[in-house]
């Protein structure tokens, strides 16, 4: 009876086993997404892509929570560089969060020397500015040489990058570390990511502070340009005036009702700087704005600047946007206390048909400054 007992409890422990071990099985293939990728890295090929294998951590709901990619150590210059395996991890919007080494592995510097708790630090800055100089710099551009700082260093003779942007003696480590963690792989994540996003939760982030461009950015890749996400955006800019500039491939890709709609929102309490953006994408634009439009537009000519009004007259001129209420209101601005804005306008209109009272207006208009003209 004993013997039974014993016998009972040791296969309830075993089946105990084997479900916890399936368990696990099942969780490791649902948490863990391979993803066979390809990127340029610039110290490898400009115009060849390189595979990759690009793993997604995901969380128990599914959801991308974290991204890693194992990579090399150094894309080495001049053949004499100690490469290494590392793991790059990002987080699930494409930002770099931290390298990780193998057990026993430690990055080298020039001459065979570790590299400090320092220089860890320092590189892991470098790894996090997208904007480092480093983008810039091309293999070519970067040489070793022993006589320098030896197996991983930048002769004097070719300094192109700042101290700042590299650990000294392991330029060729920062330099291919740098361009594996902003690669294409950041844009490959982001994408991951906003698939595995509802449209209701894209909309969710794009009325937070920290996720807006990335929202923006997945609502115009969905193609989602429905009444809620019109409004949500339009919003979104009020309160943030720098998220007009990344709305406009979601503005100009909307159908055409919409897109001029939102034009005629944003136009008239744009700043500057916003203002000329929208008159640059109405000028490239394949929308084709129809007459109505401009007049309808409510534009504050007289607040506009002379690049605001030279640009809107051309985009007038290339896109058969002339109309006589138009031409009525752009008649104020020849006694503009711009001189500039003056002269500008009376030059459009000169090429106008305009009626006898405003042929007048600009005859009197030459007779006044046409030593100026």
């Amino acid at each position: 009876m004993l013997q039974l007992k014993i016998f009972k409890m040791i296969t309830f422990f075993n089946i105990l086993v084997v479900i916890n071990l399936c368990f696990n099985l099942s969780a490791s293939s649902t948490n863990e997404i391979k993803h066979q990728i390809k990127v340029i890295h610039k110290g490898i090929s400009l115009t060849e892509h390189t595979e990759c294998i690009l793993v997604e951590l995901q969380d128990e709901e599914g959801k991308p929570q974290e991204f890693y990619m194992d990579v090399e150590s150094v894309v080495c210059g001049d053949k004499q560089c100690r490469v290494d395996l590392v793991r790059i991890y990002w987080d699930k919007f494409g930002r770099y969060d931290r390298l990780e080494l193998p057990e026993g592995i430690e990055l080298e510097k020039a001459g065979g020397e570790f590299f400090s708790a320092i220089d860890y630090d320092k590189l892991n800055t470098i790894l996090k500015d997208k904007n480092s100089p480093l983008q810039d710099v091309y293999k070519s551009e970067i040489v070793g040489t022993i006589a320098s700082e030896g197996i991983d260093a930048m002769t004097g003779a070719t300094i192109l990058v700042e101290r700042s942007a590299y650990v000294q003696g392991a330029v060729w480590t920062c330099y291919s570390l740098w361009h594996w963690a902003h690669s294409e792989a950041k844009k490959i994540i982001r994408n991951i990511t906003g698939d595995a996003y509802s449209i209701s939760e894209l909309q969710y982030l794009l009325q937070q502070n920290n996720h807006q461009h990335f929202a923006i950015e997945q609502l115009t890749r969905r193609k989602d340009f429905s009444k809620r996400t019109n409004e949500l955006m339009l919003r979104a800019i009020e309160v943030n005036t720098e998220l007009l500039k990344p709305s406009l491939p979601y503005w100009e890709n909307a159908p055409k009702l919409i897109y001029l709609n939102a034009m005629q929102q944003l136009i008239p309490h744009a700043n500057k700087t916003n203002r000329l953006l929208c008159f640059n994408a109405i000028l490239q634009t394949s929308q084709n704005p129809s007459p109505d439009f401009f007049n309808e537009l409510n534009l504050p000519v007289h607040k506009l600047t002379y690049q605001e009004i030279d640009l809107f007259l051309r985009i007038l001129i290339e896109k058969n946007g002339i109309t006589q209420e138009g031409i009525s209101q752009l008649f104020a601005l020849l006694y503009s206390n711009d001189f500039l804005i003056a002269r500008r306008v009376f030059w459009f209109l000169k090429e106008q048909k305009l009626s006898k009272l405003q042929e007048h207006q600009i005859n009197k208009f030459h007779q006044k400054w046409k030593d100026k003209l």
